[in-house]
């Protein structure tokens, strides 16, 4: 089953955002399903990705995200994300997943 990644960073800003994709070398979803990133209604830097699996989530934070959150001089603790299980997934072009 899918799941949804939320990674709420309240000191987040679309510069991080930017740097944090350069260093990752993604240009689409990197879930491959879904990507959605703004600010958050109280400031700071939301983004919401879908993964298929927990597991394949886990996976990049691991081997992606923390590294390029190193490489990008970023200090403190990463937030942490939320999950859950994704039932439906509609969009505008598609049929529900």
């Amino acid at each position: 089953m899918s799941v949804a990644m939320l990674i709420d960073n309240p000191n987040g800003s679309k510069e991080s955002y930017a740097a944090l994709r350069q260093a990752m070398s993604v240009d689409g979803p990197i879930g491959g399903v879904l990507h959605l990133a703004g600010p958050g209604p109280d400031g700071g830097w939301r983004v919401i990705e879908i993964f298929d699996s927990v597991e394949d989530a886990s996976g990049f934070l691991k081997e992606r995200f923390q590294p390029a959150l190193a490489e990008i001089g970023f200090e403190g603790t990463a937030p942490t994300p939320q999950f859950w299980p994704v039932e439906a997934l509609l969009t505008g072009n598609s049929a529900p997943v």
